[in-house]
Protein backbone atom coordinates (compact mmCIF):
# COMPACT_ATOMS: atom_id res chain seq x y z
CA UNK A 1 0.00 0.00 0.00
CA UNK A 2 1.50 3.53 -0.73
CA UNK A 3 1.14 6.72 0.35
CA UNK A 4 -1.48 7.61 -2.91
CA UNK A 5 -3.07 4.80 -1.70
CA UNK A 6 -3.06 5.86 1.82
CA UNK A 7 -4.96 9.00 0.39
CA UNK A 8 -7.76 7.40 -1.92
CA UNK A 9 -8.96 5.79 1.22
CA UNK A 10 -9.79 8.76 3.05
CA UNK A 11 -11.25 10.39 -0.30
CA UNK A 12 -13.66 6.68 -0.29
CA UNK A 13 -14.31 7.07 3.51
CA UNK A 14 -15.47 11.02 2.38
CA UNK A 15 -17.79 9.42 -0.25
CA UNK A 16 -15.75 11.07 -2.82
CA UNK A 17 -16.60 9.34 -6.19
CA UNK A 18 -14.35 11.57 -9.01
CA UNK A 19 -10.98 13.36 -8.45
CA UNK A 20 -10.42 15.98 -11.60
CA UNK A 21 -7.44 16.95 -12.84
CA UNK A 22 -4.50 16.52 -15.80
CA UNK A 23 -2.04 13.85 -15.29
CA UNK A 24 1.97 14.59 -15.27
CA UNK A 25 4.86 12.23 -14.47
CA UNK A 26 5.26 13.46 -10.39
CA UNK A 27 1.51 12.84 -10.83
CA UNK A 28 1.61 9.27 -11.80
CA UNK A 29 1.84 7.43 -8.28
CA UNK A 30 -1.24 9.19 -7.33
CA UNK A 31 -3.47 8.04 -10.73
CA UNK A 32 -1.91 4.18 -10.37
CA UNK A 33 -4.23 4.43 -7.07
CA UNK A 34 -6.95 5.61 -8.79
CA UNK A 35 -6.67 2.88 -10.87
CA UNK A 36 -6.74 0.56 -8.44
CA UNK A 37 -9.55 2.40 -6.75
CA UNK A 38 -12.01 2.47 -9.81
CA UNK A 39 -11.36 -1.45 -9.83
CA UNK A 40 -12.84 -1.96 -6.52
CA UNK A 41 -15.69 0.70 -7.06
CA UNK A 42 -13.66 3.78 -5.43
CA UNK A 43 -13.13 7.19 -6.69
CA UNK A 44 -11.80 7.62 -9.83
CA UNK A 45 -10.12 10.39 -12.15
CA UNK A 46 -11.79 12.57 -14.77
CA UNK A 47 -8.93 13.75 -17.17
CA UNK A 48 -9.52 17.83 -17.52
CA UNK A 49 -8.54 19.32 -20.38
CA UNK A 50 -6.97 22.49 -18.26
CA UNK A 51 -6.21 23.05 -14.70
CA UNK A 52 -8.65 25.57 -13.62
CA UNK A 53 -10.99 23.23 -14.99
CA UNK A 54 -10.62 20.87 -13.29
CA UNK A 55 -10.96 22.82 -10.18
CA UNK A 56 -14.29 24.39 -11.57
CA UNK A 57 -15.36 20.67 -11.74
CA UNK A 58 -14.57 19.82 -8.66
CA UNK A 59 -16.57 22.86 -7.38
CA UNK A 60 -19.55 22.23 -9.44
CA UNK A 61 -19.22 18.30 -8.01
CA UNK A 62 -19.40 19.39 -3.91
CA UNK A 63 -22.20 22.04 -4.70
CA UNK A 64 -24.40 19.22 -6.39
CA UNK A 65 -23.09 16.47 -4.03
CA UNK A 66 -22.71 17.82 -1.10
CA UNK A 67 -19.71 16.47 -0.70
CA UNK A 68 -15.52 17.20 -0.55
CA UNK A 69 -14.67 18.15 -4.40
CA UNK A 70 -11.20 16.88 -5.01
CA UNK A 71 -8.68 18.06 -7.98
CA UNK A 72 -5.07 17.78 -9.08
CA UNK A 73 -2.56 18.95 -11.23
CA UNK A 74 1.34 18.00 -11.70
CA UNK A 75 3.78 20.55 -10.78
CA UNK A 76 4.84 23.73 -12.28
CA UNK A 77 2.59 25.27 -14.83
CA UNK A 78 -0.09 22.79 -13.70
CA UNK A 79 0.03 23.97 -10.13
CA UNK A 80 -0.06 27.63 -11.23
CA UNK A 81 -2.99 27.04 -13.76
CA UNK A 82 -4.92 25.49 -10.61
CA UNK A 83 -4.51 28.29 -9.09
CA UNK A 84 -7.77 30.51 -10.70
CA UNK A 85 -9.98 27.91 -9.79
CA UNK A 86 -9.01 27.36 -6.54
CA UNK A 87 -9.24 31.40 -5.61
CA UNK A 88 -12.58 31.05 -6.90
CA UNK A 89 -13.86 28.43 -4.51
CA UNK A 90 -11.64 29.99 -1.20
CA UNK A 91 -13.85 33.53 -2.29
CA UNK A 92 -17.17 31.68 -2.47
CA UNK A 93 -16.41 28.74 1.05
CA UNK A 94 -16.38 25.43 -1.34
CA UNK A 95 -14.72 22.97 0.58
CA UNK A 96 -11.92 21.40 -1.86
CA UNK A 97 -9.53 19.00 -1.37
CA UNK A 98 -6.38 20.25 -3.37
CA UNK A 99 -3.41 17.78 -4.16
CA UNK A 100 -0.63 19.23 -6.28
CA UNK A 101 2.73 17.15 -6.98
CA UNK A 102 6.33 18.18 -6.42
CA UNK A 103 9.53 16.80 -7.81
CA UNK A 104 11.72 14.52 -5.50
CA UNK A 105 13.01 16.30 -2.73
CA UNK A 106 16.57 15.22 -3.36
CA UNK A 107 16.27 17.52 -6.42
CA UNK A 108 14.77 20.82 -4.88
CA UNK A 109 17.22 23.74 -5.25
CA UNK A 110 19.45 21.98 -8.02
CA UNK A 111 17.22 23.54 -10.58
CA UNK A 112 15.53 20.66 -11.56
CA UNK A 113 12.55 20.50 -14.15
CA UNK A 114 9.71 22.25 -13.05
CA UNK A 115 11.03 22.54 -9.76
CA UNK A 116 8.13 24.03 -7.56
CA UNK A 117 9.51 24.22 -3.83
CA UNK A 118 10.46 27.39 -2.29
CA UNK A 119 13.78 26.76 -4.36
CA UNK A 120 12.02 27.52 -7.27
CA UNK A 121 8.92 28.52 -8.35
CA UNK A 122 7.69 28.56 -5.40
CA UNK A 123 4.06 27.57 -5.47
CA UNK A 124 3.50 27.21 -1.82
CA UNK A 125 3.29 30.85 -1.55
CA UNK A 126 1.29 31.37 -4.17
CA UNK A 127 -1.34 28.83 -2.45
CA UNK A 128 -0.97 30.43 0.89
CA UNK A 129 -3.23 33.69 0.15
CA UNK A 130 -6.30 31.55 -1.48
CA UNK A 131 -6.48 28.44 0.63
CA UNK A 132 -8.04 27.45 4.18
CA UNK A 133 -4.42 25.37 4.47
CA UNK A 134 -1.73 24.88 2.56
CA UNK A 135 1.22 22.61 3.44
CA UNK A 136 3.81 20.42 1.81
CA UNK A 137 4.29 16.95 2.84
CA UNK A 138 8.32 16.57 3.45
CA UNK A 139 8.46 13.16 5.00
CA UNK A 140 6.19 10.20 4.29
CA UNK A 141 5.19 10.01 8.34
CA UNK A 142 3.63 13.49 7.90
CA UNK A 143 1.14 12.47 5.18
CA UNK A 144 -1.06 11.21 7.17
CA UNK A 145 -1.59 14.00 9.73
CA UNK A 146 -1.42 16.91 7.00
CA UNK A 147 -4.00 15.23 4.85
CA UNK A 148 -6.20 14.56 7.86
CA UNK A 149 -5.24 18.35 8.77
CA UNK A 150 -6.36 19.87 5.41
CA UNK A 151 -9.90 17.90 5.17
CA UNK A 152 -10.54 19.34 8.98
CA UNK A 153 -9.91 22.86 7.04
CA UNK A 154 -11.48 21.79 4.25
CA UNK A 155 -14.32 21.36 6.12
CA UNK A 156 -14.28 23.95 8.45
CA UNK A 157 -16.04 27.30 9.41
CA UNK A 158 -15.73 28.85 6.95
CA UNK A 159 -15.34 26.36 4.42
CA UNK A 160 -12.72 26.30 1.45
CA UNK A 161 -9.82 24.91 -0.31
CA UNK A 162 -7.12 22.90 1.34
CA UNK A 163 -4.01 22.72 -0.05
CA UNK A 164 -0.92 19.65 -0.07
CA UNK A 165 2.27 19.68 -2.47
CA UNK A 166 3.34 16.29 -2.29
CA UNK A 167 6.91 15.23 -3.92
CA UNK A 168 6.45 12.13 -6.00
CA UNK A 169 9.16 10.01 -4.18
CA UNK A 170 6.64 10.53 -1.32
CA UNK A 171 2.97 9.56 -3.10
CA UNK A 172 5.28 6.53 -3.99
CA UNK A 173 6.32 6.00 -1.01
CA UNK A 174 5.24 2.71 0.94
CA UNK A 175 2.82 3.45 3.77
CA UNK A 176 2.35 1.83 7.67
CA UNK A 177 -0.94 0.84 7.05
CA UNK A 178 -4.66 1.93 6.12
CA UNK A 179 -6.07 4.74 7.55
CA UNK A 180 -5.47 5.70 11.04
CA UNK A 181 -8.68 7.90 11.31
CA UNK A 182 -11.51 5.49 10.29
CA UNK A 183 -14.02 7.67 11.92
CA UNK A 184 -12.77 11.00 10.81
CA UNK A 185 -15.58 11.55 8.09
CA UNK A 186 -18.44 11.02 10.73
CA UNK A 187 -16.02 13.26 13.27
CA UNK A 188 -16.24 16.40 10.67
CA UNK A 189 -19.85 15.94 8.87
CA UNK A 190 -21.49 16.08 12.24
CA UNK A 191 -23.99 18.43 12.27
CA UNK A 192 -23.07 22.32 14.11
CA UNK A 193 -25.71 23.66 16.37
CA UNK A 194 -23.80 25.97 18.32
CA UNK A 195 -25.63 29.15 18.53
CA UNK A 196 -24.55 32.71 21.17
CA UNK A 197 -27.45 32.31 23.40
CA UNK A 198 -27.16 35.55 25.28
CA UNK A 199 -27.28 37.36 21.31
CA UNK A 200 -30.52 35.09 20.36
CA UNK A 201 -31.98 36.29 23.66
CA UNK A 202 -31.44 39.71 22.96
CA UNK A 203 -32.30 39.21 18.58
CA UNK A 204 -35.69 37.40 20.47
CA UNK A 205 -36.60 40.53 22.58
CA UNK A 206 -35.90 43.31 19.79
CA UNK A 207 -37.71 41.56 17.43
CA UNK A 208 -40.85 41.56 19.91
CA UNK A 209 -40.35 44.50 21.04
CA UNK A 210 -40.79 45.96 17.29
CA UNK A 211 -43.45 43.58 16.86
CA UNK A 212 -45.71 44.62 19.90
CA UNK A 213 -45.29 48.50 18.92
CA UNK A 214 -46.55 47.80 14.97
CA UNK A 215 -42.77 48.37 13.68
CA UNK A 216 -41.63 46.61 10.40
CA UNK A 217 -38.86 43.85 10.35
CA UNK A 218 -37.03 43.29 6.86
CA UNK A 219 -35.00 40.48 5.89
CA UNK A 220 -32.02 40.47 3.85
CA UNK A 221 -30.68 36.41 3.03
CA UNK A 222 -27.26 35.74 2.07
CA UNK A 223 -25.48 32.54 -0.09
CA UNK A 224 -24.88 31.15 3.83
CA UNK A 225 -28.60 30.90 4.13
CA UNK A 226 -29.08 27.92 1.51
CA UNK A 227 -30.32 24.94 3.13
CA UNK A 228 -31.62 27.13 6.09
CA UNK A 229 -34.54 28.77 3.76
CA UNK A 230 -37.34 26.83 5.02
CA UNK A 231 -36.65 28.59 8.66
CA UNK A 232 -35.73 31.82 7.69
CA UNK A 233 -39.17 32.06 5.24
CA UNK A 234 -40.91 30.67 8.44
CA UNK A 235 -39.62 33.33 10.44
CA UNK A 236 -41.18 35.74 7.73
CA UNK A 237 -44.24 34.24 7.75
CA UNK A 238 -44.49 34.66 11.52
CA UNK A 239 -43.51 38.48 11.81
CA UNK A 240 -44.31 39.63 7.84
CA UNK A 241 -41.04 40.45 7.82
CA UNK A 242 -40.29 40.96 3.47
CA UNK A 243 -38.02 38.99 2.40
CA UNK A 244 -34.62 40.19 0.20
CA UNK A 245 -31.74 38.63 -0.73
CA UNK A 246 -28.07 39.21 -1.97
CA UNK A 247 -27.73 38.40 -5.19
CA UNK A 248 -25.82 35.03 -3.98
CA UNK A 249 -28.39 34.49 -1.60
CA UNK A 250 -31.33 34.01 -4.76
CA UNK A 251 -30.25 30.33 -4.19
CA UNK A 252 -31.86 30.57 -0.80
CA UNK A 253 -35.24 31.97 -0.82
CA UNK A 254 -37.98 30.92 -3.28
CA UNK A 255 -38.96 34.19 -5.21
CA UNK A 256 -42.52 33.08 -5.52
CA UNK A 257 -42.77 33.57 -2.22
CA UNK A 258 -45.87 36.38 -1.11
CA UNK A 259 -43.04 38.18 1.08
CA UNK A 260 -40.36 37.90 -1.36
CA UNK A 261 -39.32 41.13 -3.11
CA UNK A 262 -36.38 40.48 -4.90
CA UNK A 263 -32.52 40.98 -5.21
CA UNK A 264 -30.56 43.97 -3.49
CA UNK A 265 -27.04 44.62 -4.90
CA UNK A 266 -25.59 44.39 -8.01
CA UNK A 267 -28.67 44.79 -10.95
CA UNK A 268 -30.99 43.92 -8.23
CA UNK A 269 -34.67 45.21 -8.12
CA UNK A 270 -36.32 48.42 -7.04
CA UNK A 271 -38.94 46.70 -4.66
CA UNK A 272 -35.87 44.84 -2.66
CA UNK A 273 -34.75 48.16 -2.02
CA UNK A 274 -38.00 49.82 -1.37
CA UNK A 275 -38.90 47.02 1.51
CA UNK A 276 -35.43 48.36 3.05
CA UNK A 277 -36.24 51.74 2.75
CA UNK A 278 -39.90 51.90 4.37
CA UNK A 279 -39.86 54.36 6.95
CA UNK A 280 -41.76 51.43 9.14
CA UNK A 281 -39.00 49.26 9.03
CA UNK A 282 -37.08 49.25 12.75
CA UNK A 283 -35.09 46.37 12.05
CA UNK A 284 -32.73 44.22 9.58
CA UNK A 285 -31.88 41.49 9.68
CA UNK A 286 -28.63 40.44 7.14
CA UNK A 287 -28.42 36.89 7.19
CA UNK A 288 -25.41 34.21 6.09
CA UNK A 289 -24.17 38.18 4.34
CA UNK A 290 -20.28 38.98 4.22
CA UNK A 291 -22.11 42.50 3.07
CA UNK A 292 -19.28 43.33 0.40
CA UNK A 293 -19.95 45.40 -2.52
CA UNK A 294 -22.06 43.74 -4.45
CA UNK A 295 -24.74 42.43 -1.37
CA UNK A 296 -24.77 46.02 -0.37
CA UNK A 297 -24.86 48.23 -3.62
CA UNK A 298 -22.03 49.70 -2.89
CA UNK A 299 -22.34 49.63 1.20
CA UNK A 300 -25.78 51.43 0.69
CA UNK A 301 -26.65 52.76 3.80
CA UNK A 302 -30.12 52.13 3.08
CA UNK A 303 -29.27 48.77 5.04
CA UNK A 304 -25.48 50.01 6.38
CA UNK A 305 -27.35 51.51 9.65
CA UNK A 306 -28.02 50.70 12.79
CA UNK A 307 -31.36 49.06 11.97
CA UNK A 308 -28.42 46.05 11.22
CA UNK A 309 -28.69 43.34 13.11
CA UNK A 310 -25.97 40.86 11.28
CA UNK A 311 -26.67 36.99 12.04
CA UNK A 312 -23.87 34.69 10.51
CA UNK A 313 -22.01 31.41 11.10
CA UNK A 314 -18.44 33.05 10.89
CA UNK A 315 -17.41 35.78 13.27
CA UNK A 316 -14.85 36.86 11.22
CA UNK A 317 -17.51 38.77 8.80
CA UNK A 318 -18.57 41.07 11.44
CA UNK A 319 -15.94 43.44 11.12
CA UNK A 320 -17.79 44.57 7.88
CA UNK A 321 -20.65 45.72 10.58
CA UNK A 322 -19.09 47.73 13.27
CA UNK A 323 -22.52 50.15 13.29
CA UNK A 324 -25.05 47.28 13.78
CA UNK A 325 -26.95 47.06 16.61
CA UNK A 326 -26.65 43.17 16.90
CA UNK A 327 -23.89 40.63 16.03
CA UNK A 328 -25.79 36.94 16.60
CA UNK A 329 -23.12 34.15 15.55
CA UNK A 330 -24.77 30.55 14.85
CA UNK A 331 -25.64 27.97 12.71
CA UNK A 332 -28.21 29.89 10.81
CA UNK A 333 -30.94 27.06 10.64
CA UNK A 334 -30.61 26.95 14.35
CA UNK A 335 -30.92 30.20 15.19
CA UNK A 336 -34.11 30.22 13.01
CA UNK A 337 -35.05 27.01 14.68
CA UNK A 338 -35.04 28.56 17.97
CA UNK A 339 -36.49 31.69 16.97
CA UNK A 340 -39.20 30.58 15.61
CA UNK A 341 -40.40 27.79 18.33
CA UNK A 342 -40.24 31.57 20.61
CA UNK A 343 -42.28 33.44 18.46
CA UNK A 344 -44.71 30.35 18.16
CA UNK A 345 -45.17 30.28 21.49
CA UNK A 346 -45.35 33.99 22.24
CA UNK A 347 -48.82 35.33 20.79
CA UNK A 348 -46.60 37.59 18.38
CA UNK A 349 -47.51 35.74 14.83
CA UNK A 350 -48.61 39.04 13.15
CA UNK A 351 -49.14 36.94 9.57
CA UNK A 352 -49.71 33.56 7.99
CA UNK A 353 -49.63 33.51 4.17
CA UNK A 354 -50.87 30.25 4.45
CA UNK A 355 -49.67 27.10 1.86
CA UNK A 356 -48.84 28.39 -1.76
CA UNK A 357 -47.65 26.13 -4.09
CA UNK A 358 -44.54 27.97 -6.16
CA UNK A 359 -44.98 25.73 -8.91
CA UNK A 360 -48.52 26.99 -9.89
CA UNK A 361 -47.41 30.53 -9.39
CA UNK A 362 -44.39 30.44 -11.79
CA UNK A 363 -46.84 28.38 -14.45
CA UNK A 364 -49.54 31.45 -14.00
CA UNK A 365 -46.75 34.53 -14.20
CA UNK A 366 -42.85 34.34 -14.69
CA UNK A 367 -42.27 37.59 -13.05
CA UNK A 368 -43.32 37.09 -9.43
CA UNK A 369 -45.95 39.12 -8.17
CA UNK A 370 -43.94 41.14 -5.09
CA UNK A 371 -40.92 41.73 -7.25
CA UNK A 372 -40.15 44.73 -9.76
CA UNK A 373 -38.35 44.46 -12.80
CA UNK A 374 -37.49 47.89 -14.62
CA UNK A 375 -38.09 46.74 -17.64
CA UNK A 376 -41.17 43.59 -18.00
CA UNK A 377 -40.65 43.47 -21.68
CA UNK A 378 -37.33 42.25 -21.61
CA UNK A 379 -38.19 38.51 -20.46
CA UNK A 380 -42.00 38.61 -22.43
CA UNK A 381 -42.54 35.26 -23.79
CA UNK A 382 -40.37 35.15 -27.03
CA UNK A 383 -42.26 35.26 -30.35
CA UNK A 384 -41.73 36.40 -34.25
CA UNK A 385 -37.72 38.01 -35.37
CA UNK A 386 -35.67 39.69 -34.48
CA UNK A 387 -32.54 39.43 -31.66
CA UNK A 388 -33.53 37.76 -28.80
CA UNK A 389 -32.99 39.37 -25.14
CA UNK A 390 -30.65 37.29 -23.01
CA UNK A 391 -34.04 37.46 -20.15
CA UNK A 392 -36.07 35.91 -23.18
CA UNK A 393 -33.57 33.15 -22.84
CA UNK A 394 -33.76 32.22 -19.45
CA UNK A 395 -37.79 32.35 -19.61
CA UNK A 396 -37.33 29.96 -22.73
CA UNK A 397 -35.06 27.58 -21.06
CA UNK A 398 -36.87 27.37 -17.45
CA UNK A 399 -40.48 26.96 -18.81
CA UNK A 400 -39.03 24.17 -21.40
CA UNK A 401 -36.92 22.18 -19.32
CA UNK A 402 -37.37 19.62 -16.14
CA UNK A 403 -38.00 21.78 -12.96
CA UNK A 404 -35.12 19.81 -11.15
CA UNK A 405 -32.68 21.21 -14.16
CA UNK A 406 -29.52 22.61 -12.59
CA UNK A 407 -28.50 26.16 -13.93
CA UNK A 408 -24.57 27.67 -13.83
CA UNK A 409 -24.59 31.27 -14.62
CA UNK A 410 -21.04 31.97 -15.75
CA UNK A 411 -19.16 35.22 -15.25
CA UNK A 412 -20.38 37.71 -18.30
CA UNK A 413 -23.54 39.39 -19.56
CA UNK A 414 -25.21 36.45 -18.09
CA UNK A 415 -24.14 37.24 -14.30
CA UNK A 416 -26.72 40.59 -14.10
CA UNK A 417 -29.92 39.30 -16.39
CA UNK A 418 -29.80 36.92 -14.47
CA UNK A 419 -29.64 38.24 -11.53
CA UNK A 420 -32.75 40.37 -12.48
CA UNK A 421 -34.73 38.42 -14.78
CA UNK A 422 -33.67 34.61 -13.84
CA UNK A 423 -36.87 33.44 -11.61
CA UNK A 424 -37.30 29.94 -10.71
CA UNK A 425 -39.32 28.11 -8.40
CA UNK A 426 -36.70 25.86 -6.78
CA UNK A 427 -34.11 28.61 -6.18
CA UNK A 428 -31.42 25.85 -5.03
CA UNK A 429 -31.08 25.12 -9.11
CA UNK A 430 -29.50 28.46 -9.28
CA UNK A 431 -25.79 28.41 -8.87
CA UNK A 432 -23.40 32.03 -8.91
CA UNK A 433 -19.53 32.16 -8.14
CA UNK A 434 -19.27 36.42 -8.17
CA UNK A 435 -17.16 36.96 -5.45
CA UNK A 436 -14.24 36.11 -7.35
CA UNK A 437 -15.83 36.14 -10.56
CA UNK A 438 -13.78 33.95 -12.64
CA UNK A 439 -14.82 33.97 -16.60
CA UNK A 440 -15.62 29.89 -17.60
CA UNK A 441 -16.25 29.34 -13.87
CA UNK A 442 -20.07 27.49 -15.35
CA UNK A 443 -18.15 25.54 -18.06
CA UNK A 444 -16.69 23.24 -16.20
CA UNK A 445 -18.97 23.46 -13.07
CA UNK A 446 -22.11 22.45 -15.00
CA UNK A 447 -19.26 19.20 -16.03
CA UNK A 448 -18.90 18.57 -12.16
CA UNK A 449 -22.58 18.81 -11.31
CA UNK A 450 -23.40 16.40 -13.59
CA UNK A 451 -21.13 14.44 -12.74
CA UNK A 452 -22.55 14.61 -9.30
CA UNK A 453 -26.39 13.99 -10.46
CA UNK A 454 -26.93 12.75 -13.79
CA UNK A 455 -30.66 12.74 -13.53
CA UNK A 456 -31.33 15.75 -14.98
CA UNK A 457 -29.46 18.61 -16.95
CA UNK A 458 -27.02 20.79 -15.78
CA UNK A 459 -27.26 23.69 -17.55
CA UNK A 460 -24.60 25.88 -18.27
CA UNK A 461 -25.05 29.61 -19.27
CA UNK A 462 -22.27 31.75 -20.56
CA UNK A 463 -21.37 34.61 -22.96
CA UNK A 464 -19.69 33.80 -26.09
CA UNK A 465 -15.91 35.23 -24.47
CA UNK A 466 -16.43 33.04 -21.44
CA UNK A 467 -17.21 29.88 -23.34
CA UNK A 468 -13.95 30.39 -25.70
CA UNK A 469 -12.08 30.73 -22.64
CA UNK A 470 -12.60 26.95 -21.55
CA UNK A 471 -15.43 25.32 -24.17
CA UNK A 472 -12.35 22.27 -24.70
CA UNK A 473 -14.03 20.90 -22.05
CA UNK A 474 -17.29 19.69 -23.46
CA UNK A 475 -14.97 16.86 -24.78
CA UNK A 476 -15.04 15.52 -20.78
CA UNK A 477 -18.40 16.13 -20.68
CA UNK A 478 -18.93 14.06 -24.93
CA UNK A 479 -16.33 11.35 -23.14
CA UNK A 480 -18.24 10.72 -19.80
CA UNK A 481 -21.91 10.80 -21.60
CA UNK A 482 -23.02 13.36 -19.10
CA UNK A 483 -26.03 15.46 -19.62
CA UNK A 484 -24.79 18.94 -19.98
CA UNK A 485 -26.87 21.81 -21.80
CA UNK A 486 -24.20 24.96 -22.94
CA UNK A 487 -26.41 27.80 -23.42
CA UNK A 488 -23.72 30.18 -25.35
CA UNK A 489 -25.48 34.02 -25.64
CA UNK A 490 -23.60 35.23 -28.68
CA UNK A 491 -23.86 38.64 -28.93
CA UNK A 492 -19.87 38.38 -30.50
CA UNK A 493 -17.91 40.43 -27.87
CA UNK A 494 -16.48 40.83 -23.98
CA UNK A 495 -20.31 42.34 -23.52
CA UNK A 496 -20.46 43.12 -19.95
CA UNK A 497 -17.04 44.58 -20.26
CA UNK A 498 -17.90 46.81 -23.37
CA UNK A 499 -21.34 47.73 -21.65
CA UNK A 500 -19.29 48.54 -18.30
CA UNK A 501 -16.66 50.30 -20.58
CA UNK A 502 -19.56 52.35 -22.24
CA UNK A 503 -20.68 53.60 -19.22
CA UNK A 504 -17.46 55.24 -17.68
CA UNK A 505 -15.06 54.90 -20.10
CA UNK A 506 -13.73 57.98 -21.62
CA UNK A 507 -12.32 56.89 -25.25
CA UNK A 508 -14.45 54.62 -27.61
CA UNK A 509 -12.60 51.03 -26.81
CA UNK A 510 -13.43 47.49 -28.94
CA UNK A 511 -14.36 45.14 -27.15
CA UNK A 512 -15.74 42.74 -30.38
CA UNK A 513 -15.25 39.03 -30.93
CA UNK A 514 -14.96 37.66 -34.25
CA UNK A 515 -17.70 35.94 -35.43
CA UNK A 516 -17.58 32.00 -34.04
CA UNK A 517 -20.06 29.19 -35.10
CA UNK A 518 -20.11 27.46 -31.80
CA UNK A 519 -22.59 25.03 -32.95
CA UNK A 520 -20.34 23.71 -35.66
CA UNK A 521 -17.32 23.66 -32.73
CA UNK A 522 -19.66 21.99 -30.34
CA UNK A 523 -19.86 19.00 -33.36
CA UNK A 524 -16.54 18.33 -34.36
CA UNK A 525 -16.21 17.41 -30.25
CA UNK A 526 -19.25 15.05 -30.99
CA UNK A 527 -22.02 16.60 -28.92
CA UNK A 528 -25.53 17.86 -30.54
CA UNK A 529 -25.59 21.51 -30.87
CA UNK A 530 -27.84 23.90 -32.27
CA UNK A 531 -28.29 27.70 -33.85
CA UNK A 532 -31.41 30.00 -32.23
CA UNK A 533 -30.85 33.20 -34.16
CA UNK A 534 -34.86 33.96 -33.52
CA UNK A 535 -38.05 33.04 -30.75
CA UNK A 536 -39.34 30.50 -33.33
CA UNK A 537 -36.18 28.41 -33.31
CA UNK A 538 -37.17 27.24 -30.17
CA UNK A 539 -39.59 24.97 -31.05
CA UNK A 540 -37.27 23.41 -33.34
CA UNK A 541 -35.49 21.79 -30.74
CA UNK A 542 -36.96 18.76 -28.80
CA UNK A 543 -36.22 19.92 -24.98
CA UNK A 544 -37.78 16.88 -23.84
CA UNK A 545 -35.49 14.36 -25.61
CA UNK A 546 -32.31 16.81 -24.76
CA UNK A 547 -33.54 16.69 -20.91
CA UNK A 548 -33.08 12.98 -21.30
CA UNK A 549 -30.03 12.82 -23.35
CA UNK A 550 -26.78 11.11 -21.63
CA UNK A 551 -24.65 13.57 -23.53
CA UNK A 552 -23.55 17.28 -23.88
CA UNK A 553 -25.34 19.59 -25.88
CA UNK A 554 -24.38 23.25 -27.09
CA UNK A 555 -27.03 25.60 -28.06
CA UNK A 556 -25.41 29.28 -29.48
CA UNK A 557 -27.83 31.62 -29.24
CA UNK A 558 -27.49 34.75 -31.44
CA UNK A 559 -28.95 38.15 -28.58
CA UNK A 560 -28.88 41.34 -28.75
CA UNK A 561 -25.84 43.21 -28.76
CA UNK A 562 -26.95 46.37 -28.10
CA UNK A 563 -28.83 45.59 -25.08
CA UNK A 564 -27.81 47.01 -21.43
CA UNK A 565 -27.34 44.22 -18.83
CA UNK A 566 -28.99 45.81 -15.84
CA UNK A 567 -25.99 46.87 -14.05
CA UNK A 568 -26.87 48.91 -11.16
CA UNK A 569 -30.05 48.21 -8.82
CA UNK A 570 -33.43 49.53 -10.20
Amino acid sequence: MTQSDLIVEYLEQFGVEYVFGVPGSPLGPLFDALVRSERRGGPRAVLARHEAGAAFMADGYARESGRLGVCCSTTGPGATNLITGVASAYAEQISLLVITSQTRISEFSFGCFQDSSRDGVDIMSMFAHCTRYNSMVTHPNQLEKKLTAALTAALGNPKGPAHLSIPIDIFAAEADGPASFQGLHALLTTPATPVDCSALDRLHAEVTTVLSRGGRIALLAGHNCIGAGEEITRFAELTSAELVTTPRGKSAINPYHPLSRGVFGCAGHASARQALADDRVELILAVGTNLGEWSTSKWDPILMNNKLVHIHSDRTVFTRTPMARLHVQGSINTVFAKLNERLKGSGQTICQPGDFDPEDLARATYIPAGIEVRNPECCRKATGSGLLKAPQVYRELIRRLPRETRFFIDNSNSVPWSIHYFFHSRPECYHLSIEFATMAWAVGAAIGGAFANRSAPSVCIAGDGCYLMSGQEITVAVERQLPVLFVVLNDQAYGLIRHGHRATGSEKVEYRIPSVDFAMMALATGAEAYTIREAKEFDNIDWQALALRQGPTLVNVLIDPEEPPPLAMA
